[in-house]
């Protein structure tokens, strides 16, 4: 895990974006009007419109227009930002509701203090606070076996090698996985590959961040990104 902020920002052709790491959180924002393609990410989603309303509809055709939304993890979603937007992704096992919602409409209040969170740079802990008093959370108390199991996910080679040195059966593993952070470890895996590469792609080739991260190749890396936020490496660093 990224523990201290990491940040970029890029001015193109009348536009800004912005991204920043740390902890359990991954802040994209941009001031540009997107709609992305429809993907499904293993984390806690926060899309937060600057003014106004966006949209975002789920697999099944329902759409949720606000301020801002919630989409739970693993919940396949696309979403029209008319206006500027940030985007902040948290780790599934870093937030508990009191019950798990379908994509959770946000009023503007919330998106007020949410935004307000996530101005000036990234403060971890100021924007925990915000959002679990904002969102009505927690974090989540989990069975230790899978603590430590997450404390391997970025270093190890598979979920087998995982299970063995925690104690437990791969397929118990699953289980807890599946319980707790509403997927699998292999796909948190992947976007913590994901967010490590959000932080080179301005400022290194494709090919070589794609490496770098542990991806097996630059189209690897794309086919990823397109699955979990539904954009390109090109679309999320060029400014429209």
């Amino acid at each position: 895990m990224i523990e201290e902020p990491r940040w970029w920002r890029l001015e193109r052709n009348g536009y800004t974006v912005s991204a920043g790491i740390s902890g359990e959180f991954t802040c994209y924002s941009e001031d540009s009007p997107r709609t992305g393609t429809g993907h499904r990410n293993p984390a806690w989603g926060l899309a937060l419109s600057w003014d106004g309303v966006l949209t975002a509809t789920d697999e099944h055709g329902k759409a949720t227009t606000a301020p801002g939304v919630l989409v739970p993890p693993g919940t396949r979603n696309t979403t029209h930002q008319p206006t500027g937007l940030t985007s902040v992704w948290i780790d599934p096992y870093c937030l508990a509701l009191p019950r798990r919602p379908g994509i959770l409409p946000l009023d503007r209040r919330q998106v007020s203090r949410l935004l307000a969170a996530t101005a000036g740079g990234l403060d971890p802990e100021g924007l925990r606070r915000t959002v679990h008093h904002v969102l009505d959370g927690r974090t989540h108390a989990i069975d230790p076996r899978l603590r430590q199991a997450l404390e391997l996910l970025d270093h190890s080679t598979g979920i087998a090698e995982i299970a063995d040195h925690v104690g437990l059966s791969p397929r118990r593993l699953r289980q807890l996985s599946a319980e707790v952070l509403g997927g699998t470890l292999p796909a948190l895996r992947r976007w913590h590959r994901l967010r490590e590469a959000g932080l080179l792609l301005p400022f290194f080739p494709a090919a070589e961040v794609a490496t770098r991260v542990g991806f097996a190749d630059q189209a690897h890396m794309i086919r990823t990104m397109v699955a979990l936020c539904g954009r390109t490496p090109t679309s999320t660093m060029t400014a429209s």
